[in-house]
């Protein structure tokens, strides 16, 4: 009997590479938008409470336990919000982008799948960044839990314990960029698994980017912006950005600005996706949910999973908000790439008060 050696966070096809991804009218829309409903907050503030939850789904995997890390020391100037989710448009004036029949076929086509239902549709705007992502996976869904009823750690966590498969819902990206430079920022991907050899898609972009099956695959977004602009000393977690005139975008805290920067340093990502189903059937069991997960079913399930491996801990009363135990799960399902890119290192993280890297 052959066993297989695939790696469970192996995408179900290669990241295609596509240019043209919207019309001019298209990308106007969606630039209009961006550019005149904000201000946005940062990617962090919408999904960490601590730096341990971050580094559930973005931290090295043989990290120094002797640098301790606040939420703070891993802020980038990188900010999120969207355009719909789970089936429901939130702008109206993306309503048609939402529910795009060839973005959706496109997705479909990944997994030869006859069904689809959009989800996430965001949207990213980074200014001048280091990237301390030593690599992700997007936001996995099982029938029953997702990103509308657990966090993003835990979701990093499930999707590393190879535990949940019987539930997985099959999902498809559509990633289009806008970064008119080649300062780094490009995309690093690692399709054969995090323990073999990176590859990466490199900047420039505009209107081009990725079909792409990211939530079975190890990704991230390279740092970004001109080298020199790239920290920003009074960046916290609710600090927020919006457009300023016609080609400039000002990062507030609160009233001060903070910082200022023209179209040609940013960074912009305009995120689909989409959960496909094979046939009928499937659609069904998803829709009228007669064989959902649950978040309490899925703790219960990590915890016996612990006991099994003879992994210590104390059993918390609060397992969602339990700093020491999302700490036990992010080292007991460790799995983080090994490799990166010559031209596209990981930024070194750094406590602002040890002083320590």
């Amino acid at each position: 009997m052959t066993t297989s050696t695939r790696h469970p966070m192996t995408p179900a096809v290669p990241p295609q590479f596509i240019e043209n991804i919207y019309t001019p009218d298209e990308t106007a829309v969606l630039f209009d938008i961006v550019r005149n409903n904000g201000p946005w907050r940062l990617i962090a503030a919408h999904h960490f409470k601590s730096a341990e939850e971050y580094l559930a789904v973005s931290g090295p995997k043989n990290r120094d336990p002797d640098v301790k890390l606040e939420l703070s020391d891993l802020l980038t100037p990188t900010f999120r919000s969207y355009f719909g989710d789970r089936g429901v448009a939130y702008e109206n004036k993306a309503h048609e982008l939402y529910f795009n029949r060839r973005l959706l076929d496109m997705i479909k086509g990944i997994h030869g799948a006859t069904y689809a239902v959009p989800g996430s549709y965001l949207f990213n705007l980074r200014a001048p960044a280091h990237s301390y992502d030593a690599g992700h996976f997007d936001g996995a869904s099982w029938r029953g839990v997702d990103m509308g009823n657990a966090p993003l750690w835990l979701i990093s966590v499930m999707a590393k314990s190879g535990l949940f498969e019987r539930w997985e819902i099959k999902t498809g990206q559509v990633i289009s960029y806008y970064y008119n430079s080649d300062i780094d920022g490009g995309f690093t991907y690692w399709p054969d698994g995090p323990n073999l050899a990176p590859r990466r898609f490199a900047a420039p972009f505009w209107n081009s980017g990725l079909l792409t099956n990211n939530e079975k695959m190890f990704h991230r977004g390279e740092a970004s912006g001109p080298r020199d602009k790239r920290s920003i000393p009074k960046l916290q977690l609710d600090s927020v950005i919006e457009g300023a005139g016609t080609d400039e975008w000002v990062i507030r805290n609160g009233p001060e600005e903070i910082a200022r920067y023209h179209d040609d340093d940013m960074r912009f990502l305009f995120h689909y996706s989409a959960n496909v189903f094979d046939d009928l059937a499937d659609v069904k069991r998803y829709l009228d949910h007669t064989d959902d997960l649950t978040v309490e079913q899925a703790l219960g399930m990590l915890i016996d999973d612990l006991d099994a491996r003879g992994v210590s801990y104390t059993t918390p009363s609060d397992p969602l908000n339990d700093a020491d135990f999302v700490a036990t799960l992010t080292r007991a399902y460790a799995m983080a790439p090994a490799d990166y890119p010559a031209e596209a290192p990981l930024d070194i993280m750094r406590s602002a008060r040890s002083g320590k890297s």
